[in-house]
């Protein structure tokens, strides 16, 4: 042991401690354990590696650690850690060593979340990882000054604020720097104008994520090399710059979303080869003409802006293709698979497209997410969309389909079997993450999710068509599903007691239809059921009052004549519907009589009568006189007895 080198234990299962042994570590110059489950006080441990040129202690469950028991560590080039408590400032100290690659991602500082001030001695830098730290304050344009070789800087999902400056003057270039990564900032003003001048090699340049505004600068233009550009999510305006674009020979990634740019893509589409367009929520206009056909796409998303036209029959399929929110027309084509990419997800909901779901849509049998909600589309959904067994999410609402629901959904597998989806802390981490967004409708809400969360969802949504006929028992089957609506349209028969088998079940909406009967005691034990309607349908019966039904109002119940609920909480609950009346109770109804109403009735009348009395009396001498006889003769016929002994 007293004469290894080097070690490289990364990526392993490896639990426990690093104990110092000091006589057998004086020959360490490598040191890679990163990525394990390793725990306790490391820092006594490194103290003793002194020869140590490249240390990987990152991405385990150590305890706290600090830079200053490198204050002996004159050697030290390389420094990987991440996903750990690391104290950079107590106190304030000066470094003996020149790193060339620093990768500090993921980690909790101590406040205040600033960049080191160790840094700052740092002159040799070549590869500088920050990210994912919550970092404070300005861009530190003095880390560029000070490494003027850098070659990658990766600085993003911070807190860094205020404007993007570069430190240099006209004469000062880094033609060493291929990547430069900001995103998911808070950044704000216009990108520099000779950013590309100063990065002349630059091959990825992410800025997403911040407050960007402005037009994109004419210099990027300059980036010959640009593979990735990455601007999505920014407040950048005017027309797509194409002129720039179509310098940029290399670029095969452009990410320009929810921006506010206008204009066409189409002359960018005819120079460049992408790979990777996202373009989504600007107002970007045009068609999908013969030349998109010729770029075989991974993800295309151009959703959300004022495309138009008709589909051109030579499209290939990308593997995520989202054009929703558009005004495209006529029929959708025959969707054939890329050569290069599986089909994942297709959403081409809220446009006007018409006629029927194409054959070759069945054929995509790698095919997990399929959106065709909101266009006009009609005929009877047929039995071979069974085929796209991995399909999680299918949403044909808000169309025209007509005939009963297939009873092969079941062979779907709707969350039966998830989608692999490696994304942890364990994992390498990808230097510049591109996260694929999915917007979806479920739980009667419109909500976004990344590509490591709707990987997990499931929903079957067929509300809003003109489906018929009884809803097949076999949909009880879907065991994993998570959301499942059928609601608005003209649905007749029982509630499947097989619904009970649901028991992933979130959200239930089959509410809109014919449904007879009651609802079955055996929901009950669909423990996730956050939403639950059943409204105007025929249902008879009482409500189901336990478990999650505990939480549902009348407003999951209306327009069920025989049906009647109550909730779990007295002072939440609202009184059922009443029941319509048969012609043999309508009298009875009639017939009750409301004993406050009658009160106040009475007493208003007595009133009256009595003020009438006496105004007539005190006006009238002649009424005065026959009112006194009156009473006069009352008396004597009523208490003559007692009058006649008394005189």
């Amino acid at each position: 042991m007293k004469q290894l080198q080097e070690l490289d234990l990364s990526y392993n299962n490896l639990r426990g401690t690093l104990d110092a042994c000091p006589d057998n570590l004086t020959s360490f110059r490598i040191l890679d354990v990163a990525f394990n489950y390793l725990n306790g006080n490391v820092t006594p441990f490194l103290a003793q590696l002194t020869s140590v040129e490249l240390l990987g202690i990152g991405f385990n469950d150590f305890e706290i650690f600090s830079f200053n028991f490198f204050a002996n560590h004159s050697k030290l080039k390389y420094l990987i850690i991440g996903n750990m408590k690391v104290e950079t400032e107590n106190p304030p100290w000066v470094a003996s060593f020149q790193l060339e690659i620093l990768r500090m991602c993921g980690c909790e500082l101590n406040l205040p979340a600033e960049i080191p001030t160790f840094l700052s001695n740092q002159t040799s830098l070549r590869f500088l990882d920050l990210s994912r730290n919550n970092l404070v304050g300005k861009f530190p344009s003095w880390l560029l000054m000070n490494n003027t070789n850098l070659e990658e800087v990766y600085l993003f999902d911070n807190s860094f604020t205020g404007p993007f400056e570069l430190p240099f003057d006209k004469n000062h270039r880094m033609d060493q720097m291929i990547a430069l990564s900001i995103g998911n900032n808070k950044l704000q003003g216009e990108l520099p104008n000779n950013v590309g001048f100063f990065f002349p090699r630059l091959e990825i340049l992410d800025a997403s994520n911040n407050k960007f505004d402005g037009p994109i600068p004419a210099s990027i233009g300059e980036m010959s090399s640009l593979v990735q550009l990455l601007l999505g999510n920014n407040n950048f305006s005017g027309n797509v710059p194409e002129y720039i674009l179509n310098r940029c020979f290399s670029l095969l990634r452009l990410m320009i979303n929810n921006n506010q740019f206008n204009g066409t893509l189409l002359s960018t589409i005819r120079k460049l080869r992408l790979t990777f367009l996202a373009a989504s929520r600007n107002n970007i206009e045009g068609a999908i003409t013969d030349e998109w056909c010729q770029h075989e796409l991974l993800m295309l998303d151009i959703s959300y802006n004022k495309f138009s036209g008709a589909l051109p029959s030579c499209f290939k399929t990308p593997g995520y293709l989202f054009l929703q929110g558009n005004n495209f027309t006529g029929t959708i084509p025959e969707l054939f698979m890329s050569n290069h990419y599986r089909a994942v997800a297709i959403d081409f909901s809220d446009n006007k497209f018409t006629g029927t779901i194409p054959d070759s849509v069945y054929k995509l049998w790698s095919l997990n997410f399929l959106l065709l909600a909101g266009n006009h589309l009609q005929g009877q959904i047929s039995s071979q969309i069974c085929q796209l067994k991995h399909i999680n999410i299918l949403d044909l609402s808000q169309n025209n389909f007509s005939g009963s629901i297939p009873a092969c959904f079941s062979n779907m597998s709707f969350g039966n079997v998830t989608v692999p989806f490696y994304a942890t802390d364990r994992e390498k981490l990808t230097t510049v993450p591109i996260e694929v967004l999915m917007q979806l409708r479920t739980k009667n809400l419109y909500l976004s999710f990344g590509s490591d969360r709707y990987q997990l969802l499931s929903e079957l949504d067929l509300s809003c068509n003109q489906l018929t006929g009884e809803i097949p028992h076999e949909l009880g089957d879907l065991h994993g599903l998570h959301s499942l609506n059928l609601s608005h349209n003209h649905l007749n028969g029982l509630i499947p007691e097989s619904f009970q088998k649901l028991q992933n079940i979130e959200s239930l909406d089959i509410s809109n239809n014919n449904l007879s009967g009651q609802i079955p005691l055996q929901l009950q034990d669909l423990h996730y059921l956050a939403v639950f309607n059943v409204s105007y349908n025929n249902l008879s019966g009482r409500a189901l009052e336990k478990g999650q039904f505990c939480t549902f109002d009348g407003s999951s119940y209306k327009g069920n004549p025989y049906l009647t609920w109550d909730t779990c909480k007295s002072e939440s609950s609202k009184p059922p519907l009443r029941p319509t009346l048969l012609p043999d109770e309508v009298e009875e109804e009639n017939s009750e009589i409301d004993f406050n109403v009658f009160c106040w009735s009475f007493a208003a009348c007595y009133v009256m009568v009595i003020l009438a009395l006496v105004t007539l009396l005190w006006f009238s001498p002649h009424c005065w006189r026959m009112w006194f006889y009156f009473v006069d003769a009352c008396l004597r016929k009523c208490f003559g007895q007692f009058l006649h002994g008394y005189h």
